[in-house]
């Protein structure tokens, strides 16, 4: 009589791991604890890096460590095997760096001027972190400013019709959607002085003018 003996194998399974798109900022470190869950209860796992970025490492004990210190998406693969059969993982790391708005506000504009500021940011990044096919974009928001105040087509406008003069807190938040960098300022609304005085008179010849010119201004200060 023949007997064999039969292994059933369950495949090993990934049980923690980043999530498919991962984000770190730049030279920020990667230390991720990669877990593992196999149903045979004597199965010896290993763990190996099929493909990554320069520097990448995983060690035995599934620590998956690298330096983000190469932009925008970076891609790896890792292994795990049961000695019968494996799994893969693929995901990508996205390395990232805050935009920078390198435009300079406009702070001055006259009583019931309309008020136009180009906004312009820089990026290092040229990858979309959330479209791998994209381009980078950075948008921008108004977090704070006077009402009516708006951004569109990345200009900052307001009609300063019918607003009383003076100083306004303005701020400009520039994303690239995942960090943002925030632009503050203030923007006078200028008010010209009015001559309030008489703008006539007469003095008689060798007479001496003695004359105080009172002028009004809505500006407080």
């Amino acid at each position: 009589e023949l007997q064999y003996k039969i292994y059933v194998n369950a495949i090993p399974v990934i049980s923690s791991r980043p999530s498919e798109l991962f984000f770190i900022n730049l030279e920020d470190t990667l230390s991720f604890s990669l877990e593992s869950l196999d149903m045979n209860t004597d199965a010896i796992l290993t763990w190996k890096l099929i493909s990554g970025p320069k520097d990448m490492t995983l060690q035995s004990d599934g620590i998956l460590k690298w330096v983000g210190n190469q932009l925008d998406h970076n891609y790896y693969e890792i292994q795990l095997s049961d000695g019968i059969d494996s799994v893969r993982w693929r995901g990508s790391i996205f390395v990232n760096v805050p935009p920078t708005i390198i435009s300079k506000p406009i702070t001055f504009i006259l009583e019931n001027d309309i008020y136009k500021y180009p906004l312009d940011a820089y990026d290092d990044n040229n990858m979309n972190p959330l479209d791998t096919i994209a381009n980078n974009k950075i948008s921008f928001e108004l977090e704070q400013g006077p009402v009516g105040m708006e951004i569109d087509s990345d200009i900052l406008w307001w009609k300063t019709e019918k607003k009383p003069p003076g100083e306004y807190s303005v701020s400009i938040i520039a994303s690239d959607g995942i960090d943002h960098t925030l632009q503050k300022f203030s923007l006078l609304v200028n008010s010209l002085p009015i001559i309030t005085s008489m703008d006539s008179f007469s003095v008689k010849i060798d007479d001496t003018l003695s004359f105080h010119i009172i002028a009004n201004d809505l500006n407080l200060e």
